[in-house]
């Protein structure tokens, strides 16, 4: 199903965010898409139209638009330890038009995170009804008390956030929140979505080992999209 343009208003302002969306007829559960460090890109795009396909209503915002990359990462670093901010009132903004345009409950409405938007999903964990987090990084615990079910899905080749799905399940068990993670040992970071960004990969190579394998990625998904059809 092919997505669209959006303008996402800002809670009661009269500003808006620009995003995407794919909303099939009669959907009756719904994804908020967060993106990586790089902000909105095709590849996220694709993950939205994904997720239609499979019947959900699903919107990814541009959390990073027309504002400077390196605030928007501190901003996001500060998320991991308060649960607030900028950038968590622009995901709040993007469930609540999802859920309007698409007549959904917010019960019904689950959010997904790759990279450093994996770590922002489980900032805002408590805000949604099932939260999928992707070699991201990991926030303060006691955001994650209120946390609904939680998936986490890394590579094993990541350096830097391949390690963390087992800290993830340490981290949450204290709490009684459910938790599954799924480590994948022959990709690295981003294994998950078919980007094209050659010099960030050739940068990034020695700590992120970034590459996209489409048959662990459909693996990576099988999961992903299973655990929300249980849990939304």
């Amino acid at each position: 199903m092919q997505g669209r343009e959006i303008e996402i208003v800002r809670g009661e302002s009269t500003r808006s965010m620009p995003g995407f969306a794919a909303l099939p007829a009669g959907a009756e559960r719904g994804v908020v898409v967060i993106h990586e460090i790089l902000g909105r890109q095709p590849e996220i795009d694709r993950v939205i139209e994904r997720f239609a396909e499979r019947g959900y209503a699903a919107v990814g915002p541009d959390l990073f638009h027309g504002r400077r990359r390196l605030a928007c990462i501190r901003q996001a670093l500060s998320m991991f330890e308060t649960g607030e901010g900028p950038l968590a009132d622009g995901i709040t903004d993007a469930r609540d038009w999802l859920c309007a345009e698409a007549s959904l409950s917010p019960e019904r409405v689950g959010v997904i995170g790759f990279c450093i938007g994996g770590g922002m999903a489980l900032a805002v964990a408590p805000r949604f009804a099932a939260v999928s987090t992707n070699y991201g990084d990991l926030p303060k615990a006691e955001l994650l008390r209120r946390s609904p079910p939680i998936l986490g899905c890394y590579g094993g080749r990541d350096r830097l956030f391949g390690r963390n799905g087992p800290r993830l399940e340490q981290l949450v068990d204290p709490l009684g929140v459910s938790c599954e993670t799924h480590t994948f040992p022959t990709v690295g970071h981003s294994f998950l979505t078919d980007g094209h960004h050659p010099l960030m990969y050739a940068l990034s190579r020695p700590l992120l080992g970034i590459r996209w394998d489409p048959e662990v990625a459909e693996r990576g998904w099988l999961e992903i999209m299973a655990f929300f059809d249980r849990h939304l």
